[in-house]
């Protein structure tokens, strides 16, 4: 159990749990209820990882072991899984092979000779270099660079494209840095606590202090 590996591991160290809420500027309490298991009694759901993550960091514990851990413990178990259905009688496979390759025994002879009568011509169209080059810088030029500053202790969840997620709780003084070919898309805990620049230019401020909003880039479309 994720608080149980906590807590004994800061055993382990000697370390009070009112020293590790002064390192990591997290409520004592919040602290407390993570040793519990107590999540319910923490502010905020999207909070939790960004805790876990911070008080494993201080233990010198992967923090990704111990997200796992607390995912795999909180998750609904999973439906059993259905029986697979009955295979198809031989026979009747059979009979869908010959169907599918007749067309192609009958197509083999036609483009034999069309290659034996041009033997210098080709089905498929060549691409000169340049294209090509062209292609690739047109690729690059769509690439969008996203740069996070914290001004104060600040949970972000990023989505990259809609299918690679960043997720980091972060300080002061701290930064991070991503790239997509299309969008980005937000989710920040503390609008009042972050700077972002979006392809060289700051967005300037977000929101209040505390505030969690959703944002997406390059459309900058926020909501409470």
């Amino acid at each position: 159990m994720v608080g149980e590996i906590l807590r004994k591991r800061r055993e382990e160290l000697g370390k009070d749990l009112r020293e590790i809420a002064e390192i990591s500027k997290i409520r004592y309490d919040y602290l407390k209820a993570i040793e519990n298991e107590a999540f319910e009694k923490l502010p905020l759901e999207v909070y939790v990882k960004g805790y876990i993550r911070e008080y494993a960091k201080i233990l010198n514990i992967d923090p990704e072991v111990v997200i796992n851990t607390y995912i795999q413990q909180t998750s609904p178990p999973q439906a059993e899984k259905k029986e697979a259905p009955l295979e198809e009688p031989a026979q009747r496979k059979h009979l869908k092979i010959r169907y599918v390759l007749l067309p192609f025994l009958l197509i083999i002879p036609f483009v034999f000779f069309l290659f034996s009568s041009n033997p210098k011509k080709s089905l498929l169209p060549s691409h000169p270099p340049e294209t090509k080059e062209k292609n690739l810088s047109l690729m690059k030029k769509t690439h969008h660079v996203l740069e996070v500053f914290a001004t104060d202790t600040t949970w972000l969840l990023v989505t990259i494209d809609g299918t690679q997620k960043k997720e980091t709780l972060l300080k002061p003084g701290e930064s991070e840095k991503w790239q997509a070919d299309q969008n980005f898309s937000l989710k920040i805990g503390n609008a009042g606590g972050i700077k972002l620049v979006f392809d060289g230019k700051n967005l300037g401020p977000l929101g209040k202090k505390g505030q969690v909003i959703r944002l997406n880039l390059p459309e900058q479309n926020s909501t409470l």
